[in-house]
């Protein structure tokens, strides 16, 4: 029983790549053809396509923040307390790349406005070197998406042409932009230096501060076009990458990449120039709101102790009290420390209530303002309020690309929302605790006073005012020291970040378009495409060798036919020279490389043939053994042999003809019938002749039987019959009376009768011939039959009939043929005639 027939070998056979990469060959020009294509179109793209160059910058970044805590000057004693936490590094990339300082960069540079020169063929962005400069009246609308056409006047004159159908226009009130689908037609002449006014677009073209020649820019056309701010900025961020270059490292590389380097160049110096400005300057908003504070403090208490020290000069006067006694002064110093140790815990708590209406005022607002009094001595405090601005950037940056009800923007706003309570309640505490020791000062002072209050009078009096300005004088002295230590650390505070490489451009050349990629890419896609078709689309029935056969088909193989290497001509000449292999084996040493003509039978040949004839030589080789494998089958050496095929083109008549030539040189009286009334071609194998032919016996015209068999011209046992085309009914002529008595005649004078029957997958004539037939051969060709083919002829052929029947496997390669290079015959392991050198 058979199983899967399909164009697999069985599952006992290895799998036959050789078949597969002969597939392969045989489509070679598809292969060519699409890898040439492909090649093609990578080299147009990479000629057309826009340069890319990558830029890059690279920046330390101090992780301790040493150069951050505000007070810890080399000249005076002790520290502010301002923020001292640790640099995340993961925070520092946010803030590199985030959107607010690339948008800020981006209107530093005005790079919402890009300049462009175009002529018939291209058209590039310039950047640099132009004849005018555009500024932007940000406080008016703008038109967005359409390009405003400059072209140069004489003098300082200028042409503005505008035409658009679909463009934007923003909102400066509130930031948005409506889009506009109209027909939108502009031109005007203005000069350089006047301002530019419509109601889409306010803008001034100002000759540039250096010298442009407008020779430079002859014969191309000059645009610029505004795009969103917000757009280039969200281009920029796409584009931007800035990671440490090693995981140990506070080194950080930032690349952008572009079609302009020096565009690319700017950008990152002045975004590393912003980030460096932003970072001092939200120290300097810590400092400077801890200085105003102070300042404020000292106004309060200069007024304050002005005016004790006038009471207390004219108290000394006017009751001519001088000095206080022992137990008054007493009093007084234990009172002085007190009191200024006081006056500063309520200068927290006046801290610590600043911070938290700062907190409740941000609440409800999309930026974190750093509250004007920070300066509180608690870690935990100034740790809740880094944090806190951190969440505020964060979401500020992520509203750009999600919605507010997003997950992320949700999830954001929770912990917003509870950092914010956590601060508040450690401020609270915070405020609960300073109020608690101010109490216990409290206490303290009230314990004195008693001892106070039994002093005399008038020398009360003076301790009160004595004390009071005391307190204002070391209050005084102590604000102003905190003074003195804030200014000198704003004055010796750096950044943190530190420029190592200044922006360049990496490499020689551009990173994209990558050549050697987009050819690797073009020869893989041109690769594959035909290697796809070929295993999805390609027809994938064709026999390709002998396996396939053997696996799709019940009915034995009798016979591999070789491929012949040589040409038709040759072929069909020495086809019909009987001994041909033994006269070439004598003579190949004799001709070979000497380029003269040379005689096998009546034929000549020149020695670039002898490729051909080697080939020549297996391929009788073959039908020798096909010849010998129809004695085994058939014992008593004649017979009819009906020989047929599928379809045509398969190689039947071919067969027919050298089997015959091959049994005729055996000694066997051989006789070939055509017996294709439909279409004849067995006289095209042999030679032309003139005269009558099987048909006309059939329809009666002739009667005798030699008047229609016709001698080979060089084998004297082969004979052969003629046909022509029979417009009639030929079934009827097959199937009658005479042929069946034109065959019994014909096996009593020759050993072998051979019919050349029509192909039996277009007609039934082979089957009307079936039962006269000793043997059966169907033709299967290499590269041209299909498997099907074989299903066919196990569904055409009888049962009774199979036993008989076998398949020539015609134009078999070598590998799939007994007949190989260097083989070796009989006990003295002599090699065989034809030598490995006159193989193809």
């Amino acid at each position: 029983m058979k199983e899967n027939k399909n164009n697999q070998v069985n599952p006992q056979e290895e799998i036959n790549l050789k078949l597969f990469f002969r597939k392969i060959y045989k489509n070679k020009m598809f292969f060519i053809a699409s890898i040439g294509l492909f090649i093609l179109l990578a080299l147009i793209y990479i000629a057309t396509a826009t340069r890319i160059y990558e830029v890059s910058t690279s920046v330390l970044i101090d992780t301790k923040g040493t150069n951050r805590v505000l007070g810890e000057s080399k000249y005076v004693d002790g520290g502010v307390s301002l923020i001292e936490m640790e640099k995340n590094l993961y925070n520092e990339i946010g803030i590199l790349k985030s959107f607010s300082l690339i948008r800020q960069t981006i209107e530093d540079l005005n790079f919402d406005v890009s300049y462009h020169t175009s002529t018939l063929f291209s058209s590039n962005e310039s950047y640099g070197y132009f004849p005018f400069e555009v500024a932007l009246d940000r406080a008016k609308p703008q038109l967005y998406g359409v390009p405003f056409e400059v072209k140069l006047l004489q003098g300082d004159s200028y042409k503005l042409t505008i035409n658009g159908d679909e463009f934007g226009v923003s909102n400066p009130l509130n930031g948005s932009v409506r889009d506009v689908e109209r027909s939108f037609n502009f031109s005007q002449e203005f000069k350089l230096g006047d301002k530019v006014e419509h109601e889409y677009f306010t803008f001034t073209l100002n000759k540039p501060q250096y010298n442009v020649s407008r020779e430079d820019f002859d014969g191309k056309n000059l645009s610029f076009e505004v795009s969103n701010v917000e757009s280039v900025a969200k281009g920029y961020m796409g584009k931007l990458e800035a990671n440490n270059i090693d995981i140990q490292a506070s080194i950080f590389k930032i690349v952008s990449s572009g079609p302009i380097v020096a565009k690319e160049v700017d950008f990152l110096k002045k975004l590393t120039q912003n980030y460096v400005q932003n970072e001092l300057s939200s120290r300097n908003e810590i400092a400077a709101g801890k200085e105003a504070f102070i300042r404020n403090q000292l106004n309060v208490i200069s007024d304050s102790l002005t005016r004790f020290e006038v009471e207390l000069e004219a108290f000394k006067i006017d009751k001519k009290a001088m000095n206080l006694g022992a137990t008054a002064s007493n009093a007084l110093d234990q009172t002085n420390n007190l009191q200024v140790e006081a006056a500063k815990i309520k200068m927290s708590i006046n801290y610590y209530n600043s911070i938290i209406r700062s907190v409740r005022n941000n609440r409800n607002s999309d930026d974190f303002i750093m509250p004007s009094g920070i300066g509180v001595e608690d870690a935990s405090i100034n740790q809740n309020i880094q944090e806190l601005k951190n969440l505020y950037a964060e979401r500020s940056k992520k509203k750009f690309f999600v919605t507010s009800n997003n997950q992320e923007m949700t999830i954001l706003n929770g912990q917003i929302k509870e950092s914010t309570e956590i601060l508040l309640s450690n401020l609270k505490s915070a405020v609960r605790s300073s109020q608690a020791a101010l109490g216990g000062i409290t206490s303290q002072l009230e314990g004195i006073d008693e001892e106070i209050s039994s002093l005399p009078t008038r020398e009360i009096q003076l301790l009160n005012i004595q004390r009071q300005n005391t307190l204002y004088e070391n209050l005084y002295k102590y604000l102003s020291q905190e003074l003195a230590k804030t200014g000198i650390a704003r004055a010796e505070s750096t950044s943190d970040t530190r420029i190592l490489d200044e922006a360049r451009m990496d490499g020689s050349g551009p990173v994209s378009p990558q050549k050697s990629l987009l050819l690797g890419l073009a020869v893989v896609l041109g690769t594959l495409i035909p290697l796809g078709w070929l295993i999805f689309f390609s027809p994938d029935d064709t026999i390709e060798n002998v396996h396939q056969v053997m696996a799709n088909s019940d009915m034995p193989i009798i016979a591999s036919i070789i491929h012949y290497d040589g040409d038709d001509d040759a072929k069909e000449r020495a086809s019909s020279i009987p001994f041909v292999g033994e006269k070439l084996g004598k003579i190949i040493k004799k001709i070979k490389g000497s380029g003269k003509l040379f005689d096998i039978g009546d034929e000549k040949f020149k020695t670039s043939d002898t490729d051909a004839e080697v080939s020549l030589w297996k391929l009788k080789e073959s039908f020798r053994d096909l010849s010998t494998n129809l004695k085994l089958v058939n014992s008593t050496g004649t017979g009819v042999i009906g020989i047929t095929s599928i379809l045509p083109e398969e190689g039947k008549t071919y067969n027919a003809i050298n089997l015959g030539i091959t049994l005729a040189e055996a000694g066997k009286k051989t006789i070939i019938v055509d017996a294709d009334l439909r279409n004849p071609s067995l006289v095209k194998g042999i030679r032309k002749i003139k005269g009558k032919g099987l048909s006309n016996y059939l329809k009666g015209e002739i009667n005798s039987l030699n008047e229609v068999v016709h001698s080979h011209e060089k084998v004297k046992n082969l004979k052969f019959i003629p046909t022509e085309i029979v417009d009639g009914n030929v079934q009827e002529l097959l199937s009658g009376n005479k042929m069946n008595t034109l065959i019994e005649k014909l096996k009593e004078e020759y050993d072998y009768v051979i019919l050349d029957t029509p192909a039996v997958g277009l007609v039934s004539d082979f089957l009307l011939l079936l039962d006269v037939m000793d043997i059966n051969l169907f033709v299967v060709r290499r590269n041209v039959s299909k498997i099907e083919f074989l299903e066919d002829l196990d569904n055409l052929i009888p049962r009774d009939k199979k036993k008989k029947s076998y398949i020539i496997f015609n134009d078999a390669l070598k590998e799939d043929h007994k007949y190989g290079y260097e083989a070796k015959y009989g006990l003295n392991k002599e090699k065989q005639l034809v030598d490995k050198s006159f193989s193809v």
